[in-house]
């Protein structure tokens, strides 16, 4: 029996790229669907198709059906399509108003699409039945912010439980609220409660900060940015920027170049950096990073969307990112961590059009490039991916590592000559070699390798292992190619057995060192070796070869030939192929190819 038009329709358009297992509750209820009258239109949504063709993935369908609706909806949030869920659920919700399950489900997909308007109206209908719900009261607080009625916001956050989350988010909230009407006093009074939970002392004395150095009290604002500081003992990004803006705009230019040097000693990005440093030569002075309640505001949800993607809560990370944004729009930080969640959700083209709102000049918009780099080649938009790397080293020729990402992406395409260049542009930019560049020697060491040029490649490897003495995975290629060329097969098999005692359960790592027992015709060691090599990496094709050649040297023919048709099943490269058959075929030649 065919299929109901709508149903074809649902599945070619919001669930043709989910994974087909996903397919089949939606089917299922399809084709009960055809098994039955089709229901009144009256009783339900209508149907909103036009012609024959293929509908566009972002057309709004809507079933006859609420039991398909809902179920697309399930996969469509599996497959983190939160648009696509939000509007299904919507649909359903529709249908049956009173189910509250169904309301706090919808409600929260909304919120976490950024859909203010309706996470505004269901987050009402979900107060009127649980007063004490703590999001749908946040979206109303903030909404009631936006409309300039600081009051209702207040006597909102003053209604719920302290409890849970509240602990932390509520004093924040009702700070800033009381900030604008009832002054700096009443606010410190209401995020007091903060110092009670555990952990939370930075984040409290920040804000502490930040509502004395809004209302002018530069004395209790800098008191509190120590506080900060000194509680955080490796100060964030975040926290680094908002004092250092402190100290820049009191006159105090040596207090914030020694914080973000410290900053720097602990972290990588110092591109972060150069716009203050910029200033600091020039002795000119920024605007204040919080100017207003409501900047403070987003900065706690900044703050608790923060902590919620530490956690993995990224639907909760997603609604308070938006709540954030919502106040602030031009938050650029906040706007980082959309896309960066957004990217952890493999909604790429999502990120990149978040990552474009920040402003080129910003110090951030240097990351958020780099990341829609990232998220193109992900993508397998490489070539797209290359020319934004390429902008941005024409932009900055002092930095190299837009060149550096250049060549791994070139790398992983296997276009070894032209990561090569790539990797040699971005030597070009280095002034030293740190102990951080290790993986740069490395990197260009594989791809020379690869690009058949062994004496450069050796040189690389030999000096990352020099800026990073024992690093394993150098250790492990320098030697597997030793082994492969028969050389220096002491040294191999000593820098192997290290690395193994420094990754035991590294497949590929334990490989090497029992192919390199195999060339000095220890073959009951290659054996051993090998065997626990399969199985860490059972579906590896080499090392599946390796062992059939370690079992045929001890004369265990039979599962030698099983371990290369493994190896054959397991799609090797192309030229492994004809050499594999040949020996199922006629197994190894009497002689060892050890030296």
């Amino acid at each position: 029996m065919p299929l109901p038009p709508i149903c074809v329709l649902r599945l070619r358009a919001r669930l043709k790229a989910a994974v087909a297992l996903a397919f089949v509750p939606l089917l299922v209820a399809c084709v009960a669907e055809a098994e039955r009258p089709a229901p009144s239109l009256t009783a339900g949504p209508a149907v909103v198709a036009a012609g024959d063709g293929e509908v566009g993935s972002d057309a709004l369908l809507v079933a006859a059906s609420p039991y398909g609706d809902y179920l697309a909806g399930l996969v469509a949030g599996n497959q983190n399509d939160l648009s696509a869920a939000a509007d299904f659920m919507l649909l359903v919700y529709e249908t049956d108003p009173n189910n509250f399950d169904l309301l706090r489900r919808t409600f929260t997909l909304v919120s976490a699409d950024g859909r203010h308007t309706e996470a505004v109206r269901l987050a009402k209908r979900i107060v009127e039945q649980d007063p004490e719900l703590s999001t749908a009261n946040i979206v109303l607080a903030v909404d009631a912010v936006v409309r300039g009625d600081d009051q209702a916001a207040a006597e909102i956050l003053d209604s719920l439980p302290k409890k849970g989350l509240n602990t932390m988010i509520v004093p924040l909230l009702a700070g800033w609220v009381a900030l604008d009407d009832r002054g700096v006093e009443e606010a410190l009074e209401a995020i007091k409660p903060l110092e009670e939970t555990t952990g939370l002392a930075a984040l409290n004395h920040m804000h502490v900060a930040l509502l004395n150095d809004l209302s002018g009290r530069t004395a209790e604002a800098e008191a509190a940015y120590r506080s900060a500081i000194e509680a955080a003992s490796q100060p964030s990004l975040r926290l680094t920027w908002l004092a250092g803006n402190f100290f820049e705009r009191q006159n105090k230019s040596e207090e914030a170049r020694k914080l973000y040097d410290a900053y720097l000693a602990q972290n990588n990005g110092s591109i972060l950096f150069e716009a203050a440093f910029e200033r600091l030569a020039a002795n000119r002075t920024p605007g204040q990073a919080i100017d207003g309640h409501k900047s403070g505001l987003a900065e706690a949800l900044f703050n608790l969307a923060s902590l919620l993607s530490q956690e993995r809560a990224e639907l909760m990370a997603l609604i308070h990112v938006h709540l954030a944004l919502r106040l602030d729009p031009d938050f650029e930080v906040a706007n980082l961590l959309l896309g960066e969640i957004l990217q952890s959700q493999d909604r790429g083209e999502d990120a990149i059009v978040v990552y474009r709102r920040i402003d080129p000049a910003s110090a951030l918009a240097w990351s958020a490039r780099l990341r829609i780099a990232d998220e193109l080649d992900r993508m397998e938009r490489s070539d797209e991916a290359i020319a934004e790397l390429d902008a941005l080293a024409s932009e900055r020729p002092k930095h190299f590592e837009p060149l550096f990402r250049m060549g791994n992406i070139l790398r992983a395409q296997e276009r070894f000559p032209e990561a090569v260049v790539a990797y040699d542009r971005a030597f070009e930019r280095l002034t030293d070699a740190e102990a951080t560049n290790w993986t740069l020697y490395y990197f260009r060491g594989i791809a020379l390798e690869r690009a058949r040029d062994w004496p450069r490649a050796e040189a690389d490897f030999l000096k990352a292992l020099e800026l990073m003495p024992e690093q394993p995975y150098v250790m492990n290629y320098l030697a597997y190619s030793w082994v492969e060329q028969k050389q220096h097969l002491d040294k191999a098999e000593h820098m192997l057995v290290r690395a193994v005692e420094l990754r035991p359960t590294d497949g590929f790592i334990v490989d090497s060192l029992g192919w390199v027992y195999y060339r000095l015709g220890q073959f009951d060691k290659a054996v051993t070796q090998l065997e626990k090599a399969v199985e860490l990496r059972p579906q590896d094709p080499v090392i599946n070869d390796h062992l059939g050649d370690a079992y045929w040297r001890v004369g265990r023919h039979q599962e030698a030939r099983f371990q290369w048709r493994r190896a054959l099943s397991l799609e090797p490269e192309a030229d492994l192929v004809p050499t594999i058959e040949g020996k199922i075929k006629n197994g190894l030649q009497s002689e060892p190819e050890n030296i």
